[in-house]
């Protein structure tokens, strides 16, 4: 049998996609799996190939640092920080946090005196 170039060309080709991808395994529910594998047959499409073109359309696209980095803050945001802190310290009484460390105080006798079979 005779090969063409274009049959070692595909193969490299192949290969080297192989290369470029990763592995991802996902545990998914039967019907779930029949569900997409019918639904690549429809498409003529393997079911690896038919869930990338899935995710490719709906994964947003990464976003640099420098981009994120780059948003303002409005006034108007500021304002609703502002708002919200003053409803946490009024609903609060004027203080953000109880002291912990005598309510933990508390806890460990509470515990000391169940374990002595006080209470």
């Amino acid at each position: 049998m005779a090969l063409r170039k274009e049959d070692l060309d595909d193969n490299d080709e192949q290969r080297d996609n192989a290369k470029k991808r990763s592995r991802i395994t996902i545990d998914l529910s039967p019907e779930l799996r029949r569900r997409i594998k019918m639904a690549a047959l429809q498409e003529d499409l393997s079911i690896g190939e038919y869930v990338g073109r899935i995710l490719e359309d709906i994964v947003p696209e990464e976003v640099s640092m420098a981009q994120r980095q780059h948003r303002p803050v409005t006034n108007k945001t500021l304002e609703r920080l502002s708002k919200i802190s003053d409803e946490i310290m009024e609903s609060r009484g004027g203080k953000l946090f109880e002291d912990s460390t005598e309510m933990i105080r508390q806890m460990r006798e509470e515990r000391t005196r169940y374990l002595m079979g006080e209470e």
